[in-house]
């Protein structure tokens, strides 16, 4: 099998590109293991650039995410996919009058936050990541682009290998998240827990102490956990962390009924978007930012791709 660009890993950084690639008259090949603990699937899918505090070209690169989701949106929207979203706003609730102070969180908290001594709120929003990842891989698909479900064992220049099948690609692109180890990237996982609970959810993300809350589904998603490793699974340390954290701190949560639990592992390293080697490419080591920075990740594969911005 021969194809001009396959991309390696379907969670939103490499289904964005692949879209839009496809988009842009681009032949394409997208894999993806579908392994357990894949970020996209577990993500909270936080637009907030500044509550999460990027600077420098981080901020430039979360800023533009951001700018870019409403348009991204309206575009799958138009195909027949609805994704749930919102961009009223991030909010930071300050603890401590040292907190109160740094954040200039002067403005009521929209939500309620036991100990809180006021907010700030920030442009910032929110999307639905897993819903977001189906949306772009149907309109892929629709755009001609090919998805397989495969897991790649190798690559090397202008090949890939698939379980005794060679694939050769003219440009290849290692969207492979936590796993990018095993492809000689610098990456290594740090596993999110989040919880999913019944109840009013604050207008956006919301981040109080150690952890946060956003809508999700009706309900409320409250995250998250960081433990290192590859252990599968919420395991009863994680879920007590979350129920203690939910329930302390947000007092409409208070024997919230459970819906449900989500994990997954964010590629933690230096974040890195260029060319490995001649005609391959990778874009790993964006944490818990994934979705955030994926609109900037794939503007930036296309560049180097040389595929205009603005083609049609």
């Amino acid at each position: 099998m021969r194809v001009e660009v396959a991309v390696v890993g379907g969670g939103v950084i490499g289904a964005l590109a692949a879209y839009e690639l496809a988009k842009r008259g681009v032949p394409v090949l997208l894999l993806d293991a579908e392994k357990p603990g894949a970020a996209t699937r577990a993500s909270a899918g936080m637009l907030a650039p500044h509550p999460e505090g990027l600077s420098g070209g981080l901020l430039e690169a979360g800023l533009y995410g951001l700018a870019r989701y409403p348009e991204l949106l309206a575009e799958l929207k138009e195909r027949g996919y609805e994704v749930e979203a919102g961009f009223s706003g991030a909010w930071v609730a300050a603890l401590s009058p040292g907190e109160k102070e740094g954040w200039v969180a002067e403005a009521p908290v929209p939500y309620p936050v036991r100990g809180a001594l006021g907010a700030r709120r920030f442009p910032g929003g929110y999307v639905h990541p897993r819903r977001l990842r189906e949306a772009l891989l149907e309109v892929f698909q629709a755009l001609g682009g090919v998805y397989r479900r495969a897991e790649v064992e190798g690559v090397a220049q202008g090949r890939l290998l698939l379980g005794g099948e060679e694939v050769e690609a003219r440009r290849i692109l290692l969207a492979v998240g936590a796993w990018g180890g095993r492809f000689g990237l610098k990456v290594r996982p740090l596993k999110g827990e989040a919880l999913l609970l019944r109840g009013e959810a604050p207008p956006g993300p919301l981040f109080a102490g150690e952890g946060y809350v956003l809508p999700r589904e009706g309900g409320v998603y409250v995250g998250a956990t960081a433990r290192e490793g590859w252990k599968e699974g919420v395991d009863l340390f994680g879920l007590r962390w979350l129920a203690d954290y939910a329930h302390e701190r947000f007092p409409s949560l208070e024997g919230a009924g459970v819906l449900g639990t989500v994990w997954g592992y964010r590629p933690v390293g230096e974040l890195f978007v260029g060319e490995v080697e001649e005609g391959i490419y990778a874009a790993v080591g964006h944490g818990r930012n994934g979705v955030l920075l994926a609109p900037w990740t794939a503007k930036r594969l296309l560049e180097l791709l040389g595929v205009a911005d603005d083609a049609a």
